[in-house]
């Protein structure tokens, strides 16, 4: 099985990404927008104000999905890769 390199990119202002059995789920005022597995992602890129639970982070470090943070703009700020072994 070839695994492809896909990764996320979240733009929009105020999404809430979460963990759901093995799944990330998108949130926007409550309401579900999205649902992707773990499985299709290597990489999910955060733009401007984007939440992450800390079950997400967990999960993602766990499977090598690589998170980033940026500005709204594109500058750099932080990026979570490989925490855990």
């Amino acid at each position: 099985m070839k695994k492809m390199l896909n990764t996320l990119y979240v733009s929009t202002q105020g999404l809430y990404l979460s963990k759901e059995g093995e799944t990330m789920v998108a949130t926007l005022k409550g309401e579900k927008v999205s649902q992707i597995p773990l499985l299709n992602l290597s990489g999910i890129v955060c733009l401007g104000n984007v939440l992450c639970s800390p079950f997400l982070l967990g999960e993602c470090a766990t499977r090598h999905i690589q998170i980033s943070f940026l500005t709204a703009n594109g500058r750099f700020l932080a990026r979570e890769q490989d925490g855990w072994n």
